[in-house]
Order: structure tokens, then sequence, then C-alpha cells
């Protein structure tokens, strides 16, 4: 049979581990200013039109999502890693 106050100080440290999971999930930096946000969003805007797409995946232009600049993706990408592009995005 199993000690009742065994079983509650595995219950108290089970929610102990969870909260402390917790904090640490929703703490962390606080991100860009709206400023910042603001002035990202309006030159991706401008830029979006400005995108080319060409044969060579290399040298096809992207939108950097920190400044709204215009990069291509050997830029981004270096060394012999496989990558996986995804030109569809939901949100």
């Amino acid at each position: 049979m199993t000690d009742p106050k065994r079983n509650v100080a595995h219950k108290m440290v089970l929610l102990a581990a969870s909260l402390a999971l917790f904090a640490t999930a929703c703490g962390g930096d606080a991100g860009p200013s709206s400023e910042e946000s603001s002035a990202a969003t309006a030159a991706a805007t401008s830029n979006q039109v400005a995108l080319q797409l060409t044969a060579d995946v290399a040298t096809t232009q992207l939108l950097d999502t920190a400044d709204g600049g215009i990069v291509q993706l050997s830029d981004v990408v270096t060394g012999d890693r496989p990558v996986l592009l995804w030109y569809w995005a939901p949100h």
C-alpha cells in the first residue's frame, strides 16, 4: 500500500516543477517595440512588390522579418545543410 504522505510529497514536487516550467515558458524577452515593429511592417509592405523570384533558388529574394528589408536566400542560409522552403504561411 502507498504511504499518503509520500503521495502528497510527489504531488507537491510535480506541482512545483509544473509551475517552474510554466514560469520559464511565459517569461523572456519583450520583443521589438511597437515603433520598430511598425517600421518593419511598413518597410515589408513597400518592399513586397519589389521581390523577384528567380529560377535559381539561392538568388531568390526574401523579406527579412526583423527590418522588412530584401535579402537573398544565399545571404541568409550558408553551409551544406539541406533547407526546407515553405512559401505559404497561414499566419
